[in-house]
This record gives C-alpha cells, sequence and structure tokens, in this order.
C-alpha cells in the first residue's frame, strides 16, 4: 500500500523553522545584502579595545533587530592596507570569513551574543585611509541632545501597538539598552520651561565641547547638568523656574524648595534669607555641636568621669526660665515637666530623617540619595 504523504513529516518543526525564519527576517533590514555573523572577522586594527555594553545592546538587537548595516571590507583590500596582518586574515578566511568588519564592532559581537543567524552588511572596496575613516565615522556621529532624547522617548511611551499597549518607562529603557533612571530623568527634563531647557542643552554642549564657555560669567549664561535639572528643576512650579532663570532664586533655594508639594512651593520672602543662608553654609562648629542625647527616666544629671578632661559646656536655655522664677513656688512635679520640655521638643524633629509625604516624594528623594546602578539594585529587590 503506498503510504500516504506527510506522515512522517514533523509538520510542528517546520512551523517553527518557517517562523524563526520570518523572526530573522523582521530582524533585518530588506534590501541590503546579509551574511551570517561567523562570517565577518573583527579588524585588528580596531581603535575600541574594550567594547561596552554589549549585552545591552543584544537585547535591542533580540526584540527590535539591527537597523544599521556594518560597513565591511573584502579580506584582499584588507590586507593591502594593512600587510602586517596577512598571516591572520588568510588563515580566517579559510575557515570561512567573507569580510573584515570596518564600522560595527559592538554591533557584530552583540550580533553573535544575541544568536542572530543573518546581519546587514554595506561592502566597501575603496578606503583611502582606514583609521581617518574611523576616526572621522566617530567624531562626526552625533547624538541628540538631551531635550530632543526626552522627545523621543516621551513619543515611544506614548505610542501603543496592536493590541493598544504602551510601554513603560522600565520596558523601553530595555528595548533601548539604557537605564529606566536615564529615560525617566530625560521625560522630566519637558517639564522644565523653554529657558532652563536651554540651559540643559548649553551644558550637554559644553560637556561634549562643542559650546565655548569662556563668556559664561559675563553673559550670565546658565548652565545646568541633566541630573540636576531632572530632580530639582523639574520638579519647581513654571512660575518659580521663571524666578530661577531671572536670579531671583537660588540653587540652594531651589533645591530646598523643590522637595515640597506644588500647592506649598513659594519664593522665599526676604525675611527667610537668614534660613536660607543657613542652608548654603552650614555653621563652622558644625564638628563640635552634638545633638542633645534622650533623657533617661531619671532627671538627674549626669556626672563626668574624673578622669575624663573637663570641658566647657554651654548652659540650657529653658524658653519659660524666667515665668519659672517668678512662679518659684510651684509645684515640684510642674517644674520637673517644664525642664523636660525642650528635650522634647528635639525629639520631635529628629535629625537625618526624610519627611514623606507622598509615594512620588519618596521615589524623589530616593533618586536624589542613590546613584544609578543602586537604584536599579534597588527596583530589582523590590520586584514581585
Amino acid at each position: 500500500m503506498p503510504q500516504k504523504p506527510g506522515l512522517k513529516r514533523d509538520l510542528s518543526a517546520e512551523r517553527a523553522a518557517r517562523k524563526a525564519a520570518t523572526q530573522q527576517a523582521r530582524l533585518v533590514p530588506q534590501g541590503l545584502p546579509t551574511v551570517r555573523p561567523d562570517q565577518l572577522m573583527p579588524s585588528p586594527e580596531n581603535g575600541r579595545r574594550k567594547l561596552l555594553k554589549i549585552d545591552e545592546l543584544a537585547e535591542t538587537l533580540r526584540t527590535d533587530g539591527m537597523n544599521t548595516a556594518m560597513t565591511v571590507i573584502p579580506p584582499d583590500v584588507y590586507v593591502e592596507i594593512y600587510p602586517q596582518h596577512k598571516e591572520a586574515v588568510e588563515a580566517r578566511v579559510a575557515e570561512g570569513v567573507l569580510f573584515v568588519v570596518h564600522h560595527g564592532h559592538r554591533r557584530l559581537a552583540a550580533a553573535v551574543k544575541a544568536g542572530l543567524t543573518e546581519v546587514p552588511i554595506l561592502v566597501r572596496r575603496e578606503v583611502p585611509s582606514l583609521r581617518i575613516a574611523a576616526i572621522q565615522e566617530n567624531l562626526q556621529r552625533m547624538a541628540l541632545n538631551p531635550i530632543e532624547e526626552a522627545r523621543e522617548f516621551q513619543e515611544a511611551l506614548d505610542e501603543r501597538d496592536g493590541d493598544d499597549r504602551q510601554l513603560s518607562q522600565r520596558e523601553l529603557a530595555k528595548r533601548v539598552g539604557c537605564s529606566q533612571t536615564y529615560v525617566s530623568h530625560r521625560v522630566a527634563l519637558l517639564r522644565l520651561i523653554p529657558a532652563l531647557q536651554q540651559a540643559t542643552i548649553d551644558h550637554w554642549l559644553k560637556e561634549q565641547q562643542l559650546l565655548e564657555t569662556e563668556e559664561d560669567e559675563a553673559t550670565g549664561r546658565i548652565l545646568l547638568p541633566v541630573r540636576e535639572a531632572a530632580t530639582v528643576f523639574a520638579r519647581l512650579r513654571p512660575d518659580l523656574q521663571e524666578a530661577f532663570a531671572r536670579g531671583e532664586l537660588s540653587s540652594a533655594q531651589a533645591a530646598s524648595v523643590s522637595k515640597l508639594p506644588a500647592d506649598q512651593q513659594a519664593l522665599p520672602s526676604a525675611e527667610a534669607g537668614v534660613d536660607c543662608g543657613a542652608i548654603d553654609e552650614p555653621p563652622a562648629d558644625t564638628a563640635t555641636s552634638l545633638p542633645v542625647p534622650r533623657s533617661s527616666e531619671s532627671t538627674q544629671p549626669s556626672v563626668p568621669s574624673p578622669s575624663a578632661p573637663t570641658q566647657p559646656t554651654a548652659p540650657v536655655v529653658r524658653p519659660n526660665a524666667a515665668a519659672e522664677q517668678r512662679a518659684g513656688d510651684r509645684a515640684p512635679a510642674a517644674q520637673a515637666e517644664a525642664a523636660a520640655a525642650p528635650v522634647a521638643t528635639q525629639e520631635a524633629e529628629p535629625r537625618g530623617v526624610i519627611v514623606v509625604r507622598s509615594v512620588e516624594d519618596l521615589a524623589l528623594n530616593i533618586a536624589e540619595l542613590l546613584e544609578p546602578d543602586e537604584i536599579e539594585a534597588l527596583r530589582d529587590l523590590l520586584a514581585p
């Protein structure tokens, strides 16, 4: 009896293979030549001695594919320019290598880690100087400034997929290969007024050595680092941001006011200048001033050890000392209660405690106190 067709076919395996091929085709731009990653070799003259953030880039390639083709050179052209690498190149050619990578060494390493079976390439056969071309490619690669990145991140967060679902900041960070803190800080910059957004851009341009800042003090130009702009000034109301831009609010005052809810924020008055000055400059005797210890059940003062050197102590001033002197015939219990009042007042305001009014306030305080890697570690511990 003739065998029916398809009885010994593994249909599930065939479907899986077709699905994998379709997935790989989606990850590679159409219309460009492709090769397997093992058919490419890194250039021995690559200027990057250490490839960074390969894991993050590999995760991006798994989900979104390689959108930029790698520039490669035929082995014979490469050997003509760098004859000292002839033996190494010929040995790799014998193993099946077809091209030497010119631009895209991080992408190649990430593609291997991501398990891609095909990668897009752009073949160049005439290169005047590989080294100069590599320097030009790296120096002429102009990244988006922080505000442009912020707009792109926000647009990506606002997009909806086929299931009418939006990405979270954490998911977006994983897709683009950065930390969630990086995305959060960039998005927060969109709450800045235009003048402070430009101040953030100018600081970034200065770091990139693309802005001459010799006359900053004369022109009154404001420069804001991204972290400070996102964690302090982005939390201020627009009118207070305008006040800072006009010079009516100092950085220290802005940091203090930004910790308050928006409905409680206000421009410090002239009478509050002394308090703000105390924030800007710590007292000179900070090292010698100590907090008053908690009182024990006994109200008797402690007796210093005879061996310890005697130090002059500041007198304890009681707010109601004059009233106590006039009312000297009060009961001893009332006098003890009045004496304990300063200690109770101090215990009601403990030092080093963050006052939290909401979950958002807590998150913002944590973002100021911890480094990005510490925030990521804390987030992993809190994840269900």
